[in-house]
């Protein structure tokens, strides 16, 4: 690795952020509109939203909805 490339760190995130961004997403909120408000890429909020029936199920598991 050169030593000009900075190494990014993973951002976890928790269920409230994601439920929040696929609540937002569903009222009709721009994909980057989203993404600055958390400080995210858009394609993490698409993958995100892609995802929204596997979230769902682990915020019902964790009687977060």
């Amino acid at each position: 690795m050169s030593p000009n490339v900075a190494k990014t760190t993973r951002k976890s995130l928790t269920l409230e952020v994601k439920l929040d961004i696929i609540h937002r997403h569903k009222r009709g909120e721009k994909t980057n509109s989203i993404a600055r408000h958390h400080g995210l890429t858009p394609s993490i909020v698409s993958s995100i939203f892609k995802s929204t029936d596997f979230i769902k199920k682990a915020a019902k598991a964790t009687h977060y909805v």
